[in-house]
C-alpha cells in the first residue's frame, strides 16, 4: 500500500515540473486552500510544498491567510492574481 502511494506521488512529481507546480499552486489558490490540499494534488512532500509556498510568499504572490489548529491556509495576493 505505501509503495503504491509513493509511486503515485513520483508519477505526479514527474508530470509537474517546477514551472507547472508554480502555475498550479497559483491557479488552485483562486480560493484559499490548505497546505495539505496542495501537497496531495501535486504529490509533493510536506517540506517540498512548504518550500514552494515560502518562495511564492517571498515573491509576493501568496500569503498565509489563517491558521486553524495546526493547519495553515494559504491564499493569493493581489500580485499573484
Amino acid at each position: 500500500m505505501m509503495q503504491r502511494a509513493a509511486s503515485e506521488r513520483r508519477r505526479r512529481r514527474e508530470f509537474f515540473g517546477p514551472q507547472e507546480r508554480r502555475r498550479y499552486v497559483l491557479s488552485a489558490l483562486a480560493r484559499p486552500r490548505t497546505q495539505a490540499e496542495l501537497r496531495d494534488a501535486l504529490g509533493m512532500s510536506n517540506s517540498g510544498i512548504l518550500h514552494l509556498l515560502r518562495r511564492l510568499e517571498r515573491d509576493g504572490l501568496v500569503r498565509p491567510a489563517e491558521r486553524v489548529a495546526w493547519t495553515r491556509v494559504w491564499e493569493r495576493t493581489r500580485n499573484g492574481a
